[in-house]
């Protein structure tokens, strides 16, 4: 079992390690580091940038120690007033700077900061047009031979195409998601007092993973998994679904198929596989009494264990129309409880920590009767 480690109140989503990109851009990534660590052999790389026109982000590596780190910027769109970058885009021909302290205006502020002193901007062709902009920057002046320039020209083509595709697979991905997502809010609209169930428990979920330090592959699956997890109730009959009072044996049967439904749902979507065992396993207990496969202890996967606790809170939280939602602290209570039975202790603990930290800052929402969507 994986050990907690840093600040999940503190999460930099503007920041991952180029050692662990997310999916959609992990051909385009690998495809930088090289590229970075071939232009090595010849001059002294500090960083590159990536600038796509269509896209709200910039993907900047920049060399710590023997590595390249990864960090994506955001709110940088190519299409500035001024400045190298959309130089480049409007003319279609490469830029050389060899003296940044003196001709480096209209750079972002991370070139000062790292201190690099010169730099090759090329535009990058792909569909007929300039689809953005790669930067080398340089830790001292001059070193930008006609050898370095056609490397990065060469690459550069590449990387393009990988953009690209990598731009339209997310397109395609968010599309898929939304539709999807449209669902699990229209099984929430059938019920007032669900509203906003899924994006809390995403919200929780996601704060408890970080803290465990699992990669962005998994938070990515846990995100898509928790804010999915109810997806299979559109399956179920509308009168046991919103039933005011206790149901029956037989009815909480039907009602214990919904993570089996929600897996059929998405297990033919390709990137949402990740995804599944979390929408199927996540009221799975600790001491094999959950439901739908009585898995027990580490037979259920991490990411399902944390959603179940996220999950288990939101509805003890949220008013029904048979009592009022319990406290944050009367929740934690019965949270640590469950610890060992219900629930991962670990990731029981943690999950009781973090939201006791985030109601005692005032940052923790919580679903009322008379509470906005949130």
């Amino acid at each position: 079992m994986q050990e907690p480690t840093g600040d999940p109140l503190a999460g930099d989503q503007g920041r991952r390690s180029a050692d662990q990109p997310g999916a959609a851009c992990l051909d385009v990534d690998t495809l930088l580091v090289q590229l970075a660590a071939l232009l090595s052999s010849f001059v002294g790389v500090g960083g590159l940038s990536l600038k796509m026109v269509d896209a709200a982000e910039e993907i900047v590596l920049l060399r710590r120690g023997d590595r390249f780190k990864r960090e994506t910027l955001y709110g940088t769109r190519i299409l500035a007033p001024a400045g190298f970058a959309c130089d480049v885009l409007a003319t279609g021909q490469p830029a050389v700077i060899d003296d940044l302290a003196a001709n480096g205006s209209g750079c972002p502020s991370y070139v000062a900061r790292e201190g690099f002193k010169s730099l090759i901007a090329i535009p990058l062709a792909a569909g007929g047009g300039n689809a953005g902009v790669l930067t080398v920057y340089l830790n001292g002046p001059g070193g930008l031979t006609p050898q370095v320039l056609d490397i990065v020209a060469t690459v550069g083509g590449i990387i393009a195409t990988a953009a690209r595709n990598s731009e339209t697979a997310r397109r395609i991905e968010k599309d898929y998601f939304s539709t999807v997502e449209a669902l699990s809010a229209a099984i929430e609209a059938m019920d007032p007092y669900t509203r906003g169930h899924s994006r809390r428990v995403t919200r929780l979920a996601v704060a408890v993973a970080e803290r465990f330090g699992v990669s962005e592959a998994d938070l990515r699956d846990l995100q898509y998994g928790a804010t999915l997890h109810d997806v299979g109730k559109i399956g179920i009959r509308g009168h046991i679904l919103n039933k005011k009072g206790r149901l029956t044996r037989e009815e909480y049967e039907v009602i214990k198929q919904h993570p089996i439904i929600g897996e059929r749902i998405i297990e033919g979507v390709e990137f949402l596989q990740g995804a599944r065992p979390i929408v199927r396993s996540h009221h799975e207990r600790f001491d094999g009494m959950g439901y739908p496969d009585g898995l027990r202890d580490e037979e259920i996967p991490l990411m399902a264990r944390i959603a179940a606790v996220a999950d288990y809170f939101d509805a003890l939280t949220t008013d029904r129309p048979y009592r009022k939602g319990y406290s944050t602290e009367e929740t934690n209570i019965i949270i640590r409880q469950g610890i060992g039975r219900e629930f991962d202790p670990m990731v029981a603990r943690e999950f009781i920590d973090i939201t006791s930290t985030l109601a005692g800052n005032g940052q923790l929402q919580v679903a009322t009767r008379l509470s906005p969507e949130v």
